[in-house]
């Protein structure tokens, strides 16, 4: 009788406290490993950033290099050919179908090929691509990893209040309704574990699997809790300071109050651990989330909204070797609205503040359009002979403004991580093209000197030419 009178207040919703469930982790690819393994073994996160960006341009930089070369060396080459695809232009102006036949038979004897760089910048894209599913989900692993981190210390605040499942402590009741309950109960704890029960299966021969994998309710002893020393006192001043504030409101009740102090309780020791682990392994320069982006309208701490959009197209989420989808999960405690509003509570200031200044953004865009320009310099004659009427240029600029559109988007789109990759990316690309070109220029003058040269000992042996100021000299 004393654990059917227990069980009937027990299951009182105002009794009712958040008590989180089993976590789970992103599955992570090969190249999200990698990333992994640089970011915890530099220790600052955008620091590892800016490394695995370096290793992977360093991964393409053999079909970078031969791209590049090979579009500087046609470049050269159209140089050189200028006054020939000059009067083919003037020759054909208001013929388009017979110049290019044309220009492709003096591409043919010219050793110029303008498809010849194509299949390096197809597999570059490839990893690009691959680049940003990577850090995509390596986002959503940092997220979700960090979100289990106040998941823990919030259960940690609990745990000591709940009663230890075991023999001694489970009873089975059956409520006024006939709906049978397992029933956890210590004579010191604060919260008790109650059970739904199907009446069947014998949960003690199995070993407490049922017990285990049962939707658990975590339930309130506002006298036990009050009986600890020092406990009244804060309950009551809990109480006076509520109703105080909200005169107009329905008083606050005793066992209200156990409850909600709990929960300030364990919703403090969330706080800690935010500001003690997940602010240092997210905080970057002024960006204090770097795997959200660099915006006023993102916060350091995510909305639930933003926090389900952001891991709903995760693959997987796995844990001791099982997988499910987080659509199955967004259900279940911890990841239930109800739950995410319990850990985050006391991180009410994080959920407003800016997470960044759109700086990231803004080099994104800029760092692109700098690549862009250097690139398209560099196949200025390219371009500007490859149409009759000199359009190619202009599809150029085009092309320009569509790639630098595309990678905004993807800035807004993607983390502040992602935004530091591309700014890399970028710099690196145009610093490699500037080398390149140069390099390329010093081979191809060098191997057109030597072939005057020959040229000229043909003519005139022992003599030697020695280029200086752009005019040739005898020596």
């Amino acid at each position: 009788m004393e654990l059917i009178n227990l069980l009937s207040g027990v299951l009182d919703e105002a009794r009712a406290i958040t008590y989180l469930g089993q976590t789970f982790d992103v599955y992570l690819n090969w190249i999200g490993k990698i990333i992994r393994w640089l970011v915890s073994g530099v220790g600052i996160v955008g620091v590892g950033i800016i490394l695995f960006s370096i290793v992977l341009r360093a991964v393409v930089l053999p079909l970078d290099i031969y791209q590049r070369i090979t579009m500087s060396k046609q470049n050269l080459k159209m140089q050189a050919n200028k006054d020939k695809m000059e009067k083919l232009q003037k020759q054909y102006a208001n013929d388009k179908e017979m110049y290019n036949k044309k220009l492709m038979e003096m591409y043919k004897e010219s050793g110029i090929s303008m498809f010849s760089s194509c299949l390096p910048a197809i597999l570059s894209m490839v990893i690009f691509i691959v680049a940003i599913n990577a850090f995509n989900a390596f986002s959503q692993y940092s997220n979700l990893n960090n979100y289990n981190r106040m998941v823990e210390a919030y259960n940690a605040s609990i745990t000591p209040y709940c009663a230890v499942v075991s023999d001694d402590t489970i009873s089975e009741i059956s409520s006024s309704s006939g709906q049978k309950y397992l029933i956890v109960s210590e004579e010191d704890k604060y919260v008790y574990i109650v059970m739904p029960y199907d009446g069947t299966s014998d949960y003690k021969a199995d070993g407490f699997k049922y017990v285990k994998n049962a939707e658990k309710s975590y339930y309130v002893d506002p006298d036990k809790y009050c009986a600890v020393e020092g406990n009244q006192a804060a309950v009551d001043a809990y109480i006076a300071a509520y109703n105080e504030k909200n005169p107009e409101d329905e008083p606050m009740t005793k066992t209200k109050a156990c409850v909600e102090l709990i929960e300030k309780s364990a919703q403090a020791a969330v706080k800690e651990v935010y500001d003690n682990t997940v602010s240092g392994n997210t905080k970057f320069l002024w960006i204090k989330n770097i795997w959200e982006t660099d915006a006023t309208f993102k916060n350091p701490v995510l909305s639930y909204d933003d926090f389900k959009a952001d891991l709903s197209n995760s693959k997987y989420i796995s844990a001791n070797g099982d997988q499910k989808k987080f659509s199955k999960l967004s259900s279940v405690s911890p990841y239930d609205s109800d739950s995410y509003a319990a850990v985050t509570g006391g991180l009410k200031a994080e959920k407003k503040a800016f997470n960044g200044y759109y700086i990231l953004i803004v080099l994104s865009i800029g760092t692109i359009l700098l690549q862009q320009f250097v690139s398209m310099r560099s196949q200025k004659d390219q371009q500007k002979y490859s149409s009759v009427d000199g359009s190619g240029g202009m599809n150029q600029k085009t092309m320009m403004i569509m790639m630098t559109v595309m990678f905004a988007i993807f800035s807004f789109m993607y983390s502040a991580a992602f935004s530091i990759y591309m700014i890399m990316s970028n710099v690196l690309s145009m610093v490699m093209t500037i080398i390149v070109n140069k390099l390329v220029k010093v081979s191809m003058d060098k191997k057109e000197q030597e072939a005057m040269q020959r040229k000229y000992n043909n003519r005139f042996p022992g003599r030697k030419i020695e280029e200086k100021h752009g005019k040739n000299r005898k020596k």
